[in-house]
């Protein structure tokens, strides 16, 4: 237990601030270089980069909030966020940024995508985690 937290819970909770970051990161750099990028012949507006880097940057500051007090509704939305936000991401390789340099490795980003689902999906299983979030109390009748 770290600060009354169960690991898994904490890696999550982490996981989620540095998911949050980089995509806060993603929507500085965007915005700050707008113009430049504008100037580009990209396949889609720079607008793009700036409002993905803002909706994932909030979305994550928000599940981990909620991992971090503990909220009951955490462990569901947690596995919202990843599911779509695997979509997004393969929506966005394969479909939306179309550079041959970008496909190079996509067996590999697929794995690692796939482990990282699982990972998230069997951290929230264990009893720890669903006791740490109330789930192991509330059975259906």
């Amino acid at each position: 237990m770290i600060f009354n937290r169960p690991w898994p819970v904490f890696l999550l909770f982490v996981s989620g601030l540095l998911f949050s970051a980089v995509s806060w990161l993603r929507f500085g750099v965007a915005v700050s270089l707008l113009d430049f990028l504008n100037g580009l012949p990209l396949s889609i507006s720079p607008l793009y980069q700036v409002l993905t880097g803002f909706l994932w940057g909030a979305a994550g500051l928000w599940v981990s909030v909620w991992l971090w007090k503990g909220h009951r509704r955490a462990p569901i939305v947690l596995r919202i966020l990843t599911v779509t936000y695997a979509l997004y991401y393969w929506i966005d390789q394969l479909l939306i940024m179309t550079s041959e340099i970008r496909r190079t490795n996509w067996w590999f980003l697929a794995l690692v995508t796939g482990i990282l689902i699982v990972l998230v999906f069997l951290s929230l299983l264990l009893p720890a985690v669903k006791e740490f979030f109330g789930e192991q109390h509330e059975q259906k009748k």
